[in-house]
């Protein structure tokens, strides 16, 4: 099978998209159901329907893409995409590789003329990385029905919009799809992705097999304390929260540390209040994001976490709420040795590798065999402007997931 990916449209597509939410730190700023989103998504629209895709959206915004024949066919599809929307300046590759990748791929197998028996679906997934809404995977959690519309629809972001609300401004036109598929419908499910790692690029490996996604654990935690003085509050009489969220802060890394096996916590949000440089802290408000390969070790980190919080002797009050749990999950060898097979075809060496970042695939999972093919990331740098990947294994990837593609809509 001779397949190969028009790599000057690849780059251009990933180049336009990196101008829509671009900042002056030339970081990339795509919130959920934004303007930037949609205009993003309104672009690599436009791509699908160039290479001759028919594009339709389903009810909680995901936009979903076939040839136009395979619309009609009932066999189950082998599905593949990723995301738009991206953290708070962001890379540019993180989520859309794996979109316009797919679009790449399919109009690779058009114009190789490869037939398949089963439909090749792409999917645009909407708000995955949870940087508007209080989560993040929204457009898988509901197309596998881990979460229903109603409650997706509910969502509200920290300016008081609810989901359903914003939906309506991303100009979604014509009747749309009913956003949960039957378990069956899907054959295989395949997200191209760049690592987000170091471990590719260490191990000079082009192509990453993905085994399993991380569970992740996130908790809101509030310190309260009494804002004084600096200056004229004795030591021994103060109730400071910034002290007690340190203590926090600083066990939760020793627990990660002590439990291993691939878990890690980190403390990514931590606002002090009321925030002047001569007042004692009255409050502080900060998340944590626990992560462990099993559930096993997940909830071991989470109850060492949660056991800290009442550790302490210090007399500061301390409110907890859990913001997202998502459990573990393995991938499938169905899915992961048509990626190895297509990897050998094509003439490139692959791993097995986990995933430490939460994925769309891990929703899909639930409902369909999947796994993931990563491309090493330069430096093991994401979720900054820094964030790379060599074209040639940007190529690599999507000649990758085109040859999967085919392997699983024909197997």
């Amino acid at each position: 099978m001779q397949i190969k990916i028009d790599s000057d449209a690849l780059m251009t597509d990933l180049a336009n998209l990196a101008k829509i939410g671009r900042g002056a730190d030339g970081g990339i700023t795509r919130r959920a159901l934004s303007a930037e989103d949609r205009d993003a998504r309104d672009y690599v629209i436009a791509r699908m329907r160039w290479v001759g895709l028919q594009v339709r959206h389903d009810e909680v915004g995901n936009v979903r893409a076939r040839r136009a024949d395979d619309w009609g066919n009932t066999n189950p599809s082998v599905m593949t995409g990723s995301h738009l929307d991206s953290v708070p300046s962001g890379g540019r590759l993180d989520g859309p590789l794996g979109v316009v990748g797919a679009v790449a791929a399919l109009d690779a197998l058009g114009r190789a003329k490869v037939a398949c028996k089963r439909p090749l679906e792409v999917v645009i997934f909407v708000g995955e990385e949870g940087s508007r809404f209080p989560r993040g995977t929204i457009g898988s959690a509901a197309i596998s029905g881990f979460r229903s519309v109603a409650e997706i629809y509910a969502l509200i972001d920290p300016e008081g919009v609810s989901f359903a609300s914003a939906l309506k401004t991303y100009a979604d036109r014509g009747q749309p799809m009913e956003a949960r598929v039957e378990t069956g419908s899907i054959y295989a499910f395949v997200e191209l992705h760049v690592e987000q790692g170091g471990v590719l690029e260490a191990a000079r490996v082009p192509i990453g097999v993905v085994t399993a996604i991380a569970g992740l654990v996130q908790r809101q935690v509030t310190f309260i304390g009494v804002a004084n003085h600096a200056g004229a509050t004795p030591m021994a009489i103060r109730k400071d929260a910034l002290t007690r969220a340190a203590e926090w802060v600083l066990a939760i890394e020793q627990a990660a540390h002590k439990i291993g096996s691939g878990v890690v916590a980190t403390v990514g949000q931590f606002e002090v209040f009321p925030g002047g440089k001569n007042i004692i802290p009255g409050r502080v408000e900060a998340i944590c994001d626990l992560r462990a390969p099993t559930k096993e070790l997940l909830d071991a980190v989470d109850k060492e976490v949660m056991a800290t919080l009442a550790a302490s002797k210090r007399d500061i009050a301390v409110d907890e709420r859990l913001l997202q749990r998502v459990e573990p999950g393995p991938m499938h060898e169905r899915a992961m040795t048509a990626i190895e097979r297509t990897s050998s075809s094509a003439g490139l060496k692959s791993q097995r590798m986990l995933s430490g970042a939460i994925h769309d695939a891990l929703h899909i999972a639930e409902i369909a065999p999947s796994s993931m093919i990563f491309v090493p990331s330069i430096g093991g740098k994401s979720h900054c402007p820094d964030e790379d990947t060599a074209p040639e294994h940007l190529v690599q990837g999507c000649e990758v997931l085109a040859r999967t593609l085919a392997d699983l809509a024909n197997s």
